[in-house]
């Protein structure tokens, strides 16, 4: 059995006396096998769609104007479009925002499971399937075409033939950069001061300050204490 079969069954029983009275989206959070096509559920999809829609049809800012005193506070992403949007499609405050930047096009299953901890950059083409909570912490660096999937199926196909999905937390620690093109599945923890290089597949935990490349991912040093910063 694999690691993550393992961790299903894990789940299931730790949850089985509950699993009657829970609704859809608490078990998709919790990692327990979900029906996605509910009502609730279709329409947290379809609003986070309809938003990344707008959001990704926006300019960087609002005029030419507008860009010197972007640049002058730091951001020359974020225009005030943008800032509104991303706030619905996250579910949090614009004051919280005030340090995050994604340039567009970014797509998502839901927004409101995206948790961002303080300053965070993601160049072009994000896409982040959260099912589960994503957790991104402060001054983390997306590179372009980066894929975050807590989405997930068991390997039974009885259980995919039911039309059940399975879903898993992803988390990201501070001053972690993921270099561009790569994939985070479902699952995944990645330590503090982190370097993910370019094209990873990342299947499994990786711990604080450790440079991690390859497909799978694999952690090729860790970082000296000078280095740390």
């Amino acid at each position: 059995m694999s690691g993550t079969s393992k961790l299903f069954a894990s789940i299931d029983a730790q949850y089985g006396s509950q699993i009657s009275s829970m609704t859809e989206e608490s078990k998709m959070l919790v990692g327990l096998p979900y029906l996605a096509n509910t009502e609730h559920l279709i329409r947290g999809r379809v609003k986070a769609r309809r938003l990344q829609t707008l959001y990704n049809a926006t300019q960087p800012t609002s005029a030419l104007d507008d860009a010197t005193a972007a640049f002058n506070q730091g951001q020359t992403v974020m225009s005030e479009d943008r800032k509104r949007l991303l706030s619905e499609l996250l579910e949090t405050s614009q004051e919280s925002l005030a340090k995050v930047e994604f340039e567009p096009p970014l797509w998502v299953d839901y927004g409101s499971n995206i948790k961002l901890e303080g300053a965070f950059y993601a160049n072009y083409n994000t896409t982040i399937l959260d099912c589960s909570e994503v957790r991104l912490g402060d001054g983390v660096l997306f590179g372009p075409n980066v894929s975050i999937y807590c989405g997930t199926h068991s390997v039974s196909v009885k259980e995919r033939k039911e039309g059940l999905e399975r879903s898993l937390p992803v988390s990201i620690g501070r001053d972690t950069w993921v270099g561009g093109g790569s994939i985070i599945m479902a699952g995944v923890t990645i330590g503090v001061g982190c370097t993910i290089g370019a094209g990873s597949v990342v299947t499994k935990s990786i711990p604080d300050w450790s440079v991690a490349a390859g497909s799978p991912c694999r952690v090729l040093r860790t970082l000296s204490e000078e280095e740390r910063a």
